[in-house]
């Protein structure tokens, strides 16, 4: 999350030193970039809970 964050800082702060919009662009990246992490944190957390779902369903089954 923190790398997405800083990625999206740094884009919008160089285009922005680049096409003189500041602050505009450092803003509208760097809340991308919020995004994304968050994005990415839920794809994670998501793909964990599928994974102890599937393992616990294989405990049950050969446990029975």
């Amino acid at each position: 999350m923190v790398a997405a964050t800083l990625i999206g800082l740094a884009m919008g702060y160089y285009l922005d030193k680049w096409l003189g919009t500041s602050p505009w662009l450092t803003l509208i990246f760097l809340l991308l970039g919020i995004v994304s992490g968050f994005r990415n944190i839920f794809i994670l957390t998501k793909r964990e809970l599928d994974r102890q779902q599937k393992n616990n369903q294989d405990d049950i089954e050969g446990s029975g």
